[in-house]
C-alpha cells in the first residue's frame, strides 16, 4: 500500500436487518468500521450457495477498495493492478467520492466465491492530497445473492417517470416498445429485465447521475432491495444531448446519491421530437447499455481511444474508423454509430461481458 493515491484521470460517465419488501434471494448485512493506518477490513461471510456479493460504502473521506482476500488468506485482488491500467475493471479502485460500490466476483476469471470469510480492505482517502486517513468512519452494506447459476438471470428494474411524463402517451408507448427491444437484446445472454413502472413528482430535468444527487437518493429509497432504479424524465443536466447516464460502474441496489440510471425522453425522441422506429430501437439499446454500466460493464473503448475495458474478448482499437468497424455493433460502444439514413444495431456482447452481467448481485 502506498502513502497516497492521486486520481490519474476523470471517469466519464449498517448491524443485520431483514428485508421489508420482496424476498429477492439476497442476504443483507450492514455495519460501520473505523480506519487504522488509513484502511479498514470488512468481513463478508459467505455460505453455500451464495455466488456474489455487492459492497456499498460511504465515509468521511473518499472511499476506495485496497484489496480482497479469500478465506485462505490469499490476496485475489489488489488496487495497484488496476489503478493506472489502461483497461478498466471496476471504478471501486479510484477514490472518486465518499461513496463506493464493488461487485465481486467481476469476471469468470476472478476467484469464485466459496464458503468462508472473505475480507475486503477499504481505504479512506483525503480528496486532493490522496493521503490515507486514520480514524475515518466508513459505513457499509453487503448484499449477497443466493444464486448458484451464472447461465440465466432476472434483473428487476423500477422505472420512475418524472412529473407529467407518464401522461404523455407517445412517450410511454415508445418506452414500452423500447423495453421490448431491451428484452430482445438480452435474451440471447440468458438475461431478462422485469420492469415495474411508477410515477413521481420529480422535476423533469434530471441530475447527471454520476455527479450524485439527493433526489436520486430519496427516489431509490422507495425501490425494492433487488431493483435497479431507472428514472425517466425530459432532460439531463439541462441538456438535450444525453440519452442516458448511469450513476456508477457498478451501481448499488441500496440507496445512495448515485444509485440510479437516468434517461431523458427529448434526446431519445430525436431532432423532430417524435419517436420513429429507429428512435425506439436506439432507446431500447440505451436502456440495455446504461443498465449494463450499472451492472459493471465499461465501454469496450473510450472515445479518447486510449482506454479499454478489461474483457480480453473485446478487441482493442485506436481510431474512430477502426473502432466503429470492430466494435460498433457492441451494446456497450460509447455512442450510436449512424449515417444520414440508418444506424448500426448495437445488440452484441462478448462472452466476458455477459459473465460480468451474470455475476452482478442483482441478476437473480
Amino acid at each position: 500500500m502506498s502513502a497516497m493515491r492521486i486520481i490519474p484521470f476523470v471517469l466519464l460517465v449498517t448491524g443485520c436487518e431483514e428485508f421489508a419488501g420482496k424476498d429477492p434471494g439476497l442476504g443483507y448485512t450492514d455495519g460501520e468500521a473505523v480506519t487504522a493506518a488509513g484502511v479498514a477490513d470488512i468481513t463478508v461471510s459467505v455460505t453455500n450457495p451464495e455466488s456474489a456479493f455487492l459492497l456499498t460504502a460511504d465515509g468521511d473521506h473518499y472511499v476506495a477498495v485496497d484489496q480482497i482476500t479469500d478465506p485462505e488468506g490469499r490476496v485475489v485482488f489488489h488496487w495497484e493492478d488496476w489503478y493506472s491500467a489502461s483497461n478498466s475493471l471496476t471504478s471501486a479502485v479510484w477514490p472518486l467520492d465518499n461513496e463506493m460500490v464493488l461487485n465481486w466476483p467481476i469476471r469468470g476469471e476472478e476467484a469464485d466465491l466459496y464458503a468462508g470469510d472473505w475480507t475486503v480492505t477499504l481505504a479512506a482517502i483525503e480528496a486532493g492530497s490522496g493521503a490515507y486517513k486514520n480514524g475515518s468512519t466508513i459505513n457499509y452494506t453487503v448484499q449477497t445473492k443466493d444464486d448458484p447459476s451464472f447461465a440465466t438471470g432476472t434483473v428487476s428494474v423500477r422505472l420512475v417517470y418524472t412529473e407529467g411524463v407518464d401522461e404523455l402517451t407517445e412517450v410511454t408507448t415508445a418506452v414500452d416498445a423500447a423495453i421490448e427491444r431491451w428484452r430482445e437484446i438480452w435474451a440471447p445472454m440468458g438475461l431478462t429485465p422485469v420492469v415495474r413502472q411508477t410515477s413521481s413528482s420529480l422535476d423533469g430535468d434530471l441530475p447527471y447521475a454520476g455527479d450524485g444527487s439527493e433526489s436520486i437518493y430519496e427516489t431509490t429509497l422507495d425501490s425494492f432491495e433487488d431493483e435497479i432504479t431507472l428514472i425517466f424524465g425530459e432532460t439531463i443536466d439541462g441538456s438535450n444531448e444525453y440519452l442516458g447516464v448511469a450513476g456508477s460502474i457498478p451501481g448499488t441496489l441500496t440507496a445512495n446519491t448515485r444509485s440510479a440510471v437516468v434517461m431523458g425522453w427529448i434526446a431519445n425522441a430525436g431532432a423532430d421530437g417524435s419517436f420513429s422506429e429507429l428512435d425506439i430501437s436506439i432507446m431500447g439499446e440505451t436502456m440495455a447499455h446504461e443498465v449494463g454500466h450499472f451492472m459493471g460493464l465499461f465501454h469496450p473503448v473510450e472515445q479518447t481511444y486510449d482506454r479499454w475495458d478489461a474483457c480480453d474478448d473485446t478487441p482493442n482499437c485506436a481510431s474512430a474508423a477502426d473502432c466503429e468497424d470492430r466494435l460498433g455493433a457492441n451494446l456497450m460502444y460509447p455512442a450510436p454509430v449512424c449515417n444520414l439514413t440508418s444506424c448500426i444495431e448495437q445488440d452484441q456482447l462478448s462472452a466476458v461481458q455477459v459473465e460480468i452481467l451474470q455475476r452482478y448481485t442483482g441478476a437473480l
